[in-house]
């Protein structure tokens, strides 16, 4: 502030510029103070605080890649409870079978009684079948197989894509393979006979009976008890049924490598991933030895000497999920502490305390009156020297 020398000058009025500077000063800071009063943040601007504004922003940032991943962890859940009660109803299933299995087996049952049970035990497996293909979650199946599992036909040998498939001079070629709902290992083909091409793995068979194909025409197979399914072109023919199955055994095998489970991101970084597989084959085919539409009187034992083995496997996948659900929950818990101390850390930087703002802005606004009254009183200073003309 510039002190005013002696003397009676009225060219420049240096008490009138010191208020002034004085007045644009206090302006200026209760400006700041009523923006900070306004909006409730100590950093309005970089240049308010630079490296605050800084520290703040990749504060925000982690607060909400937090909150993003607590929402994945929503969803993992959700996603796991709609599949466990799609297991579950499997699961209920399994047990009333189990339970007219054993009743089938009564001496004092006659054939009309145990025809009556073998058609109740094939109903209840179409019901399997069933709630297998309409336990979805978004669209997305999630206990036939295909979730997570995102199996890939193995190219080393046996039936692929492109493989030529001829007997007796006629010939098709494969022209697409969809194995994503199947388990990986290897499916043995054998020829039936008749045009029946038969599918089997771990002691589990599907039998197909083949449609001639024509030239140029396409016919899909689908194992729909091993989640495999073949897309054949006619190439020269027409390629008979038998044919077809005969070439098809000859290729053999369909080799199956399973792909990597579904992930969801769980936290900041992007190697903070919580993964699930649910590959295990739930087909009644699978669980009973036998597919629904095929039990019979006289294949009922073969549901009995699977059914036991197969329950304690999906109850174990039942469990599994369980604790998966536990673990994401404590995940939730986490994320959820984790946010709350990094918007208490960003809020000790970014917001303002409003109390303190409030008691800068009364006194600035005094301090704004005074200045503009001693602005007032030093313009009207050299006044005085017009006494001297009198």
């Amino acid at each position: 502030m510039a002190i005013a020398s002696g003397g009676a000058r009225i060219n420049t009025n240096i008490a009138a510029l010191n208020a002034l500077n004085a007045l644009n000063k206090v302006n200026g800071q209760l400006s700041v103070h009523q923006l900070r009063l306004a909006t409730g943040s100590k950093i309005n601007s970089a240049a308010d605080d630079a490296s605050g504004y800084v520290i703040s922003k990749k504060m925000d940032g982690r607060v909400r890649s937090l909150t993003a991943a607590n929402d994945n962890v929503g969803d993992a859940t959700n996603l796991l409870s709609v599949a466990e009660g799609g297991y579950q109803t499997i699961a209920d299933l399994m047990t009333q079978i189990k339970d007219k299995v054993t009743r089938f087996s009564n001496a004092a049952f006659g054939s009309d009684e145990q025809t009556a049970l073998a058609g109740e035990i094939d109903q209840l497996a179409k019901e399997i079948d069933d709630t297998r293909t309409q336990t979805k979650f978004n669209g997305i199946s999630l206990i036939d197989g295909s979730f997570s599992a995102g199996s890939t036909v193995d190219v080393s040998g046996g039936v692929k894509v492109g493989a030529s498939l001829a007997s007796n001079g006629n010939s098709s070629v494969v022209t697409d393979m969809d194995v994503s709902g199947a388990a990986a290992g290897t499916y043995s083909l054998t020829d039936q006979g008749g045009g029946v091409v038969r599918m089997s793995k771990g002691g589990i068979n599907q039998d197909i009976t083949l449609a001639s194909l024509a030239s140029g025409a396409s016919q899909t197979i689908d194992f729909s008890s091993f989640g495999v399914k073949i897309t054949m072109l006619g190439s020269v023919g027409p390629q008979t049924a038998a044919e077809q199955a005969g070439a098809l055994a000859t290729a053999a095998t369909v080799k199956v490598t399973a792909g990597s489970a579904a992930a969801w991101q769980v936290g900041e970084s992007a190697t903070d991933t919580f993964s699930v597989s649910m590959n295990q084959n739930v087909s009644s085919a699978t669980l009973l030895g036998q597919a629904g539409g095929t039990i019979n009187s006289g294949n009922v034992s073969t549901v009995a000497a699977t059914i036991d083995t197969q329950l304690r496997s999906l109850l174990t996948t039942i469990g599994s999920i369980g604790a998966q659900v536990n673990r994401l929950q404590s995940k939730s818990d986490m994320l959820t502490t984790s946010i709350t101390n990094t918007q208490a850390a960003q809020s000790r930087i970014q917001d303002a305390d409003i109390a303190s703002e409030q008691i800068q802005a009364v006194k600035l606004q005094i301090l704004q009156q005074t200045a503009t009254t001693q602005l007032a009183q030093a313009n009207q200073s050299p006044q005085v020297f017009l006494s001297l003309f009198r």
